[in-house]
């Protein structure tokens, strides 16, 4: 059983392929039945590739597939006998014709035979074979111009053959491309169709009279040129190889979106990369002399420049070439990133001879542009020329503020050009208008943004440098002899980096945590600088207090300018003494209290002391006298008091004028980032803008959002100006902080009336939260948070519910009875002095001694030096307000936190009391929570919250503003 196929004549049809099964006999072969796959296996026959492809392809146009495809008639006797002529040639041949040109192909790539068979006849003979070449037939047309006019003729070549045709027995299978049969040989054409040799089947030319040569040679034999290879006589035809140029358009797409069309011109016309024509052919009739010039298009070439823009990005569309996503964009953003493209791969592009145009709504420019910086230093300002270069124009950098402030992206050349502005400018530079100060075509900064400048000007060698040289002054320092103290090695540290800082004329902020030596630190800096003082002080009976100053001193040649502290009032004593310590030899005066106008004029004190030290209080009252002075340095301690810019207080400090600033603070962010804008305007005013400026491009950013690109900048501003070292980093030098949060179960008693509270006061807070918004009921809302701290705390604490115990209150009495017994020292701190007062009865009921600091102490110097002097006191009751910052209290080596809250950096300040520089033991600090309480649910609260200060400062983060969801949830069960 043999597979062939069979040109058979349909009657409707034509000649058409048909795939039968033979079997082969002495003298001819037996046709079995029409080749179908089922058969095949029925017969045990393994189909080929090929066969499998061509029963197909046959199968696509029996009788009834046709009927069914062409018309809703499924019987295809009544669909042929009903279909016209006409419908049939412009229809149903066309679509049969492409499936038999593919039949053809596969004939020609295999060795299948092909055979001539009549309709009815099932016998095959060797000479009803058709021969197949593997190769494809060609044609060579002519015309030959004369005197007397042209012949046109065609030569047909298989094999490289020729082929005639002139009475040759003839079957045309398919017409375009154009496959037949010609003497028992198949012709398979692959560019030409029938219509082009059909008259030379009965003749050997065509003649064409002179008086029809014009049109006849720029219509007829021009489309031949341009097909196919002509030989020509009496005139000529001219071959190009190449384009004369390439063009790479951008243009508006069907969708609106730019895209670039790339177009390569061949002589006169232009054609698209995309189109299907291999040439290009111009027709010129010279006073009767014709000429063609063919541009053969230069395929290969122009697949080279195509995949070229690949490579640089450019992806292939239906209506153009585009960059990845660019139609998805809004048509100015889109026209914005072709444009940039465009101008990035400018050199690139015209390297490969390729010429970029544009047909937008706009002429953009398309090219390089820089950016030239200068800078020059002039004393504690920074002078920086910008250039910008956009082609052949230079201009300052100022005339792109609005571009740059506003977001503006296109920018108008002299010449009319639209120039986009790189989006790295608007990163990038954005700051130094915002920081900068424009003076004519240049722009000042202070020397506090250099690392701004650093951040910005790179790839500058000369500019680098020189600012680098700027800050020359490294703070490499010795200790000052009259020191009364062994620095630690950290601690020198911040010695010579703030002595670098007032070098730098820089104010810096010292916000090491609590017990590292702020204080120490800073004494050995103003002991380092404090200019000679040639005027003496009269006598004192205290420390600092003078008992007589009557008349102002006369003012020396060299006017002598003393420093300023300003200390929270509980403070005061502490520098005091911690100056007599370390310093003595610095002449010191406490300018405080409601008496303090005895001692005359601030200015007058200032020329005869070193360190004035006075109280935020002070400060505020005494403004205009201060302000008067010209001090030779200003330090803040506990800086955030001065966090609220809004506040009297931090108006008051901001008009004090000195040559030198220190912040000190273990918590320079406690609730917001307003709190360190305020400090840091402080010390460098200016540095971060004013005060809406970085609210809008840092504080709302960071806060709401998580901005990671402006909490970068953020801490690039203010680097240089926050020393910060946490115990951690220096745990060598101090000993073992242990922490831990005990958890206090409540009586069924002290439950039920907990419960019943919680009760009442959830739906109180709840209803005034719907009535009145929670910004509104924070007033509500903090009362019955303290109603319900006091009750888990214990229930005395609230007078009109009877005291039925508290078991946090029996815990926290067994563990002092345990520590007392063994001789330790433990601070207890308490928000409540109510609470207290609870403990210290117990306490004076069991017989202990203690020592306690509430705001009403009065001599608080003495009670805190009664406590770390007297080994038989134990216990110190401090409320957490008056006691939480400013104290040095390293006898104790125990601290109990009895009712913790959500602000961590105070529970921390509280801690420190006794975990600081000094302390010699480890130290042991509990936290008393009752379970099932607010206290628990805050717990856990505060440890979900983001510790903001982190980004910045690696400080903790007091707790932030809480949902009306969070709250609803602390009244939940």
């Amino acid at each position: 059983m043999i597979f062939i196929v069979a040109l058979t004549e349909h009657r409707f049809l034509g000649h058409t392929f048909i795939p039968y099964f033979i079997e082969k006999r002495k003298l001819y072969s037996t046709v079995l039945s029409i080749a179908r796959s089922g058969d095949a296996e029925k017969l045990g026959y393994t189909f080929s590739k090929n066969e499998l492809e061509i029963m197909q392809l046959a199968g696509r146009y029996t009788d009834a597939v046709l009927a069914s495809k062409f018309s809703r008639n499924r019987n295809s006797i009544d669909f042929f006998s009903g279909a016209t002529p006409a419908f049939l040639q412009e229809n149903v041949i066309p679509y049969v014709e492409k499936q038999m040109y593919n039949i053809a192909l596969l004939l020609m790539k295999s060795h299948i035979p092909l055979f001539k068979k009549e309709a009815n006849y099932a016998h095959l003979y060797d000479e009803d074979r058709i021969a197949v070449s593997p190769d494809f037939a060609t044609q060579r047309f002519s015309f030959e111009r004369s005197a007397q006019g042209t012949d046109y003729r065609v030569k047909i070549f298989q094999d490289e053959k020729p082929v005639k045709l002139i009475n040759r027995k003839i079957i045309v299978t398919t017409n375009d491309p154009c496959v037949m049969t010609v003497s028992g040989q198949l012709l398979v054409f692959s560019d030409m169709d029938a219509k082009k040799i059909s008259a030379f089947m009965t003749r050997e030319a065509i003649h064409v009279s002179g008086n029809i040569e014009p049109k006849y040679y720029s219509d007829f034999v021009k489309r031949m040129v341009a097909h196919y290879d002509v030989e020509a006589s009496g005139f000529e035809i001219l071959l190009h190889k190449t384009w004369e140029r390439v063009m790479l358009c951008v243009e508006f797409g069907l969708n609106g979106s730019p895209v670039c069309i790339l177009r390569f011109r061949y002589g006169n016309a232009e054609i698209l990369s995309g189109d299907s024509c291999e040439a290009i052919v111009v027709f010129t009739n010279n006073n009767g002399n014709y000429i063609f010039d063919k541009h053969i298009r230069d395929n290969e070439g122009e697949q080279v420049l195509i995949r070229f823009l690949a490579s640089i990005g450019l992806l292939w569309r239906t209506n153009g070439y585009s960059l990845p996503n660019l139609h998805k964009m809004e048509q100015s953003d889109a026209v914005r990133v072709m444009i940039k493209w465009l101008s990035e791969n400018k050199t690139d592009i015209e390297s490969k001879a390729i010429e970029i145009e544009q047909k937008l709504d706009k002429v953009y420019y398309i090219g390089n542009q820089k950016i030239e910086l200068d800078v020059k230093q002039k004393n504690d300002w920074f002078d920086v020329h910008i250039i910008v270069q956009i082609g052949e124009f230079n201009f300052p950098f100022i005339k792109l503020r609005k571009n740059i402030m506003n977001d503006i992206c296109e920018f108008q050349l002299p010449n009319g050009e639209i120039a986009i502005l790189p989006d790295e400018w608007f990163e990038k530079y954005k700051e130094l208008f915002l920081f900068g100060k424009t003076e004519g075509n240049k722009l000042l900064f202070r020397n506090f943004h250099l690392g701004l400048l650093q951040n910005i000007i790179t790839g500058q060698k000369s500019v680098s440098e020189l600012l680098e040289k700027s800050m020359n002054q490294t703070g490499r320092t010795s200790v000052p002899t009259g020191l009364k103290a062994t620095l630690r090695s950290y601690q020198k540290k911040g010695f010579h980096w703030l002595y670098a800082s007032y070098k730098n004329n820089l104010g810096a902020c010292l916000a090491d945590d609590m017990g590292l030596g702020k204080t120490l630190q800073t004494i050995a800096l103003l002991l380092k600088i404090t200019p000679p003082c040639t005027l003496s002080l009269p006598r004192s009976d205290t420390f600092g207090q003078l008992l007589l100053f009557e008349e102002e001193p006369e003012p020396t040649e060299q006017q002598h300018a003393a420093s300023l502290i300003v200390v929270p009032t509980s403070l005061v004593h502490n520098w005091i003494n911690e100056f007599g310590k370390f310093a003595p030899s610095l002449r010191i005066f406490a300018y405080t209290g409601t008496r303090r106008s005895r001692f005359g004029h601030p200015k007058i004190i200032a020329r005869s002391c070193d360190v004035i030290l006075t109280t935020y209080g002070t400060i505020r009252n005494d403004v205009d006298q201060f302000s008067e002075i010209e001090f030779h340095a200003v330090v803040l301690d506990e800086s955030q008091y001065i966090k609220n810019h809004t506040s009297k207080t931090s108006s008051a400090v901001a008009e004090l004028r000195a040559k030198f600033r220190i912040a000190l603070t273990g918590t320079p962010v406690e609730n917001s980032l307003s709190d360190l804008w305020s400090q840091m305007n402080f010390l460098n005013k200016g540095l971060l803008g004013h005060y809406p400026f970085f609210k809008k491009n840092y504080q709302l950013p960071i806060e709401e959002y998580a901005d990671e690109k402006a909490a970068a900048k953020l801490h690039l501003l203010i680097r240089r100006f926050i020393l910060r070292r946490t115990k951690s980093e220096v745990a060598k030098d101090l000993p073992l902080l242990t922490e831990q949060v005990l958890y206090c179960s409540m009586s069924e008693k002290q439950q039920s009336v907990y419960e019943r509270e919680k009760s009442m006061i959830r739906n109180a807070v709840l209803a005034n939260i719907e009535a009145r918004g929670v910004n509104n009921s924070a007033l509500v809302i903090l009362r019955g948070l303290m109603r319900l701290r006091q009750l888990a705390n214990h229930p005395a604490l609230v007078c009109d519910v009877e005291n039925h115990g508290s078991a946090k209150f029996d815990e926290i009495m067994d563990a002092l009875s345990n520590l007392t017994a063994e001789n330790h020292k433990t601070l207890i701190f308490s928000s409540f002095v109510t609470h207290l007062e609870l403990l210290k009865a117990e306490i004076e009921k069991r017989g202990w001694r203690y020592s306690m600091l509430t705001g009403k102490t009065s001599n608080r110097a003495s009670v805190i030096r009664e406590f770390q002097e007297d080994v038989e006191i134990p216990i110190f009751l401090i409320s957490l307000k008056a006691g939480g910052v400013g104290l040095n209290l390293t006898c104790a080596d125990y601290i109990f936190i009895v009712d913790p809250w959500w602000n961590p950096a105070a529970e921390e300040q509280a801690i420190s009391r006794a975990h600081r520089i000094g302390q010699d033991k480890n130290v042991f600090a509990y936290r008393f929570v009752t379970e099932n309480t607010i206290e628990e649910k805050i717990q856990k609260l505060k440890e979900k919250k983001s510790a903001l200060a982190d980004k910045f400062i690696n400080s903790n983060n007091p707790f932030q503003a809480i949902s009306r969801e969070e709250i609803a949830s602390l009244f939940d069960d």
